[in-house]
C-alpha cells in the first residue's frame, strides 16, 4: 500500500501575488484578507530595496490576492536556467512522480482504452465543510486561514479556468455535513451562481464516521453515458471531485451492485483531494487515504493528499484541470 506523503510545514513566500484578470473576477473573488482567521489585518507595505546595480527592486509583503498598490511596476528580471541534465537512472527519475503502485495489494493496470476526446464535462464538486477541533490552519506570511476557506478559493479558480477552457462544462455542488450530504446547486455553467453558492458554505462540526454512500446516492441521480462502440467518444463525461477535509473521521462505503456498476462505468471519474492534518499517531490520515484511494478500481482517477501546503493545493488543482479522457494515469504525472 502506498504511503501518504508527510507534508512539511513549509510556508509559501509572503511576496506572492495574483494579478486580477478582469473586473468581473475581482468582484466575485474573496480576498485572502477577508478569509483570514486573524482579527488584525496585515499592515505590511511595499518597500524599495537597493540592489548592487543601484536599481530599485520592489519587495512585496502584501497578502496573496492583493494587487500592486502603485501603477508603475519594475520590469521583470530574466533568469536563464541551465539546461536540464539528463537522468541516467529511470528509478531516480520516477521518485519525483506521484506513484500509487498498488491498491488492495494488486498492481494498478487499467483495462480501459478511453477515446482521446475533448467532450463536455459534467463535474460534481463534493465539498467537505466539516472542521476538525483544534485544526491546523494554512499559514501565509503572518496570516492564518481555515482549510475550508483555502479549498473554496482554490475551487473558485478551478471553476473559472475550466469554463475559460470550455464554457459548456457544467458544475454541481454537494456539501458533506456532519453525517449526511446535501445537494446545494444542480448542474449549471453560470459562474455567478456557482461562486455565490460556494461563498455561502460554512464550517460544521465532525463526527467519528461518515457514510459516503449518502454522497453517491445523490450522484447516482445524474445521467451518465453508457459505453458504445469501441473508441467512440461519449456525448459527455461525469466527473466527481471530492474534497475531503477530516483527519479523525473514517469514511465508510458499502459496495452495492448498483454502486459498483456506477463506479465501473468508464465515463465516470472520481478524483479526490484530501486536506489533512500533519501526520501524527493521534489522527487517522493514512487510514482515511487508504480507504479513499481504493474506491477507484479502474486506475484512472487522481488522488492527492495536500496537508497544509497551499502551493501543493494549487499544483494539484492545476493537475485536475486536465480532461479525464486526455490526461495520463496518475503514476505518470510529475509533482
Amino acid at each position: 500500500m502506498a504511503r501518504i506523503q508527510a507534508e512539511g510545514r513549509e510556508e509559501p513566500p509572503s511576496q506572492e501575488s495574483i494579478p486580477e484578470i478582469d473586473q468581473d473576477q475581482s468582484q466575485l473573488s474573496k480576498s485572502l484578507e477577508e478569509l483570514s482567521v486573524d482579527t488584525k489585518p496585515s499592515t505590511s507595505a511595499e518597500t524599495p530595496k537597493k540592489t548592487s546595480n543601484n536599481e530599485e527592486e520592489l519587495v512585496m509583503s502584501t497578502p496573496v490576492g492583493k494587487g500592486l498598490a502603485s501603477t508603475e511596476t519594475p520590469s521583470p528580471k530574466v533568469i536563464i536556467k541551465p539546461a536540464p541534465v539528463p537522468l541516467k537512472d529511470n528509478l531516480e527519475y520516477l521518485k519525483d512522480f506521484d506513484i500509487f503502485e498498488k491498491r488492495d495489494g494488486s498492481p494498478v493496470i487499467t483495462q480501459y482504452n478511453l477515446p482521446n476526446s475533448d467532450v463536455m464535462e459534467r463535474i460534481v464538486l463534493v465539498i467537505d465543510r466539516a472542521q476538525d477541533e483544534n485544526y491546523t490552519p494554512f499559514v501565509i506570511g503572518n496570516q492564518k486561514y481555515t482549510p475550508l476557506s483555502m479549498v473554496k478559493r482554490a475551487i473558485s479558480i478551478f471553476i473559472k479556468l475550466k469554463l475559460a477552457i470550455n464554457p459548456n462544462h457544467e458544475f454541481a455542488i454537494i456539501v458533506m455535513n456532519e453525517n449526511n450530504a446535501t445537494l446545494l446547486l444542480e448542474l449549471t455553467n453560470h459562474v455567478k451562481k456557482l461562486l455565490d453558492c460556494l461563498n455561502q458554505i460554512n464550517e460544521c462540526i465532525t463526527e467519528d464516521i461518515f457514510d459516503l454512500n449518502k454522497v453517491f446516492e445523490i450522484i447516482e441521480g445524474v445521467e451518465i453515458p453508457t459505453p458504445q462502440a469501441l473508441g467512440l467518444p461519449p456525448p459527455f463525461v461525469l466527473r466527481t471531485v471530492l474534497f475531503y477535509g477530516r483527519s479523525y473521521t473514517l469514511p465508510q462505503i458499502t459496495h452495492t451492485e448498483k454502486l459498483d456498476e456506477f463506479l465501473n462505468n468508464p465515463f465516470f471519474i472520481l478524483d479526490i483531494l484530501m486536506t489533512h492534518e500533519p501526520l501524527e499517531t493521534s489522527n487517522h490520515c493514512q487510514k482515511i487515504f487508504d480507504i479513499l484511494q481504493n474506491i477507484d478500481k479502474k486506475g484512472i482517477s487522481y488522488f492527492f493528499p495536500v496537508c497544509r501546503d497551499l502551493r501543493r493545493v494549487h499544483r494539484c488543482m492545476g493537475k485536475l484541470l486536465g480532461h479525464p479522457l486526455q490526461r495520463p494515469i496518475q503514476k505518470l504525472v510529475k509533482n
